[in-house]
């Protein structure tokens, strides 16, 4: 009976030896890579994501404020997309508030350059409420907004422009990280508004946006804002692509723009109350 307790004895000591080692061979062969990228995503003939197409933007409201607001008479509410700050909020200096507030003001309205038909700007141009087409090839790629504007993202270069040339939409280069399409946007004027009330970029505005397909109808979209002049930090906000049925239409904002004259109506007659002299524009 002791032999056979002590062989017992010995056989479970053993297996408890065994397993810890066997454990620890497995774990040590585990697969360490990336899971492998969707397959649904479109490729181009180079193996990188293929993004072109007809999309609207899930906007969230941004065009009436980035971060969470409620619906103020005609201006629609927003759910905020803003993810950083993680407070939501943009990290905006004292005066670019004080100029924020004013801009805000019915008599501002046609201030906003979006109102005279010039374009929207970056990031604005992805969430005002149009669609947009998107063209990419292996060297460039295009984005194309209704308003017959453009802005063009050259993957084959490195320098951006002079310092001393400022455009409405910048200079974008790009380049592929994995599977996300990073566009680094410098050059910009500073003159274009982020919304309809007036959220502000100065002539010192960088952006880095990353276009990230997660299937063949979706694409993840941030956008990096970096302005030392109005802002205390960087930001960053976060919007959903979804791919649409149908074309790219024309519009002739300028043949068509009947809001600007209601705007400079609405201006002049605040200006008249309050004794303002009238710029004549």
């Amino acid at each position: 009976m002791t032999t056979r307790v002590t062989v017992a004895i010995r056989a479970l000591l053993a297996a408890v030896l065994v397993v810890p080692i066997v454990s620890i061979g497995i774990a040590a062969q585990a697969p360490t890579t990336e899971p492998p990228p969707p397959e649904s995503v479109r490729r181009m003939a180079d193996g990188t994501p293929d993004l072109n197409g007809f999309f609207r933007s899930d906007n969230g409201g941004a065009n009436y404020g980035l971060a969470p607001h409620p619906r103020v008479q005609l201006t629609p509410p927003g759910r905020g997309v803003i993810i950083d700050p993680p407070d939501g909020t943009l990290p905006i200096q004292p005066w670019a508030k004080v100029e924020q507030e004013s801009r805000v003001q019915p008599e501002r309205g046609y201030d906003d350059p979006t109102a005279h038909c010039f374009v929207a700007g970056v990031p604005r141009s992805f969430y005002v409420p149009a669609p947009f087409h998107i063209f990419q090839t292996s060297d460039t790629v295009v984005f194309l907004h209704e308003r017959m504007a453009w802005r063009t993202v050259a993957l084959n270069r490195r320098t951006h422009l002079p310092d001393n040339l400022r455009l409405w939409q910048g200079d974008s280069i790009g380049h592929w990280e994995g599977d996300t399409l990073v566009v680094e946007t410098t050059n910009l004027n500073g003159k274009t508004w982020l919304n309809e009330v007036g959220e502000i970029v100065s002539h010192a505005e960088q952006v880095v946006e990353r276009f990230t397909p997660v299937d063949a109808d979706t694409i993840n979209y941030e956008a990096t804002v970096t302005d030392p002049i109005v802002y205390t930090r960087p930001w960053t906000i976060a919007i959903p692509f979804h791919r649409q049925a149908g074309e790219l239409l024309e519009v002739a904002c300028l043949e068509d723009n009947q809001d600007l004259q209601h705007l400079k109506d609405i201006r002049d007659a605040i200006r008249a109350e309050t004794g303002e002299t009238q710029s004549g524009r």
